[in-house]
């Protein structure tokens, strides 16, 4: 087999795989008929740095340690960039989101990063500028410090502020084209990497920032929800400010967000796949939680709205529309690429169900200014067996259904007295798999508990 001339990875924040599949389709039509659609598919991790790490590394979150607590993605760990390298490709990250860059070392590996508030102009209005700065904790308390101290960090900030608040995925499109095309006459193969922030908060249904309720107190409680949601404070005071029908609102912007974006998606994967031998994946890095679990946003749950994730894959050399609905871990798209580049790697693969090719699934608690409440601070990992998942929550076993199709009501944890990895009647391979990465999360999830105590 020969290796793809190009690979390139298009990732959209944050979003559900009940978003793109809300009419039953994705609704990318080059992608559905030349593509393999991975119908159950799920991250390892429910934001962007576990997510993106184990995208780049195979890994679950207590192994490549890239997780809310930690905050750092191993050195020492090989990521996809540097091992394409050894296979002659140039490794390019074009992004949306600061979470991918340099601050907590996702980036490791790129031989360059473009950053999508440095190529996009900005359209928004200055008083949206203002309502994001004091969103955001770090620049409130800087603002109060003087002006010559921080002033090329708020600088800084207030230029991300530019993928909040209006479409930008074209910008980045164009980008990519370009430097493809420049290494390409060079003679040079590049894998591309591309985020996109139109599906994340606070969820593009216009080309700039726009509400999707009517009337002046309609959009005044929108506000309310997109700040509370953001806030999280409820982990912080206890107090439910948001309810489900709040929750829904936030649902259909980011299921209108993929609309916005899904022909500029689909062109693009045309584009840069047809007639071509390039190798083009279109998947998400987690989703968000609408309150799925009873959960709300993404750092600290295990459940389907935050881990279940779309993937088409367009092969290089065959493609072809299929679907396939084996149980997926996205992670494992690691292995998949790096053996379309001739590459050796260890572990599963998303074309096939292996024993291990399983989805597991972990999270961190987020220390909200140093806030949260203890009933909060706990971290989970979980896997899917049937149609059920299995959680551990600080120290004890659980379980609730996987949601049929995302959109589902809560479901309460259902607590049990056994071990289910020893209760279930799992083949040999599968049940030493979970024993070794339930014990080596424990081990990990108690170290960075017991961090500075």
């Amino acid at each position: 087999m020969a290796k793809p001339k190009n690979i390139i990875l298009i990732v959209a924040d944050s979003l559900r795989q009940d978003s793109v599949y809300t009419e039953g389709t994705p609704g990318v039509p080059y992608l559905e008929q030349n593509g393999i659609q991975f119908t159950n598919a799920r991250s390892s991790g429910c934001w962007t740095l576990p997510g993106t790490s184990s995208l780049f590394t195979g890994m679950l979150p207590h192994q490549h340690g890239a997780t809310s607590q930690s905050r750092w993605l191993k050195d020492e760990i090989p990521s996809l960039p540097e091992k394409l390298r050894t296979a002659g490709y140039k490794s390019i990250q074009v992004s949306a989101n600061v979470v991918t860059t340099d601050i907590f070392n996702v980036c490791k590996g790129f031989d360059e990063v473009y950053k999508t508030w440095h190529i996009s102009e900005s359209r928004h209005p200055a008083l949206l500028n203002f309502v994001l700065s004091l969103n955001r904790p770090r620049i409130r308390r800087m603002l109060l410090k003087p002006r010559d101290m921080v002033f090329d960090t708020i600088s800084e900030d207030l230029r991300q502020g530019i993928i909040w608040a209006q479409k930008t995925c074209n910008d980045s499109f164009k980008k990519a084209k370009d430097l493809i095309a420049e290494n390409n006459a060079k003679g040079q193969g590049v894998f591309m990497f591309i985020n996109l922030m139109e599906t994340h908060y606070p969820y593009h249904i216009a080309d700039t920032f726009s509400l999707l309720s009517k009337g002046l107190f309609n959009k005044i409680h929108e506000w309310k929800v997109l700040f509370y949601y953001l806030s999280q404070s409820f982990l912080k005071d206890n107090k439910e400010r948001l309810t489900q029908a709040d929750l829904n609102i936030l649902r259909t912007k980011q299921q209108l967000a993929w609309k916005l974006i899904r022909d500029d998606i689909d062109a693009f994967c045309k584009e840069m796949h047809e007639n071509t031998d390039n190798l083009v994946v279109f998947c998400s890095d987690h989703g968000d939680n609408f309150g799925d679990q009873g959960w709300q946003y993404h750092f600290s749950n295990v459940t389907d709205g935050g881990n279940k994730v779309p993937i088409i894959w367009l092969d290089h050399e065959n493609p072809k529309g299929e679907t396939r609905t084996h149980n997926v871990t996205s992670r494992y798209i690691q292995n998949d690429i790096l053996k379309a580049a001739g590459l050796d790697n260890e572990g599963g693969t998303i074309m096939t169900e292996t024993e291990n090719n399983l989805p597991m699934l972990q999270s961190y608690w987020y220390d909200n200014e140093g806030l949260t409440l203890d009933k909060y601070k706990y971290n989970q990992t979980a896997f899917i067996h049937g149609d059920k998942r299995f959680v551990l929550r600080a120290g004890k076993w659980m379980y609730a259904p996987v949601a049929t199709g995302g959109s589902e009501p809560t479901f309460e944890f259902v607590e049990h007295n056994f071990n289910p990895i020893e209760a279930l009647n799992l083949p040999a391979d599968r049940k030493a798999f979970l024993e070794k990465q339930v014990r080596d999360f424990s081990v990990f999830s108690e170290k960075i508990m017991n961090k500075g105590k």
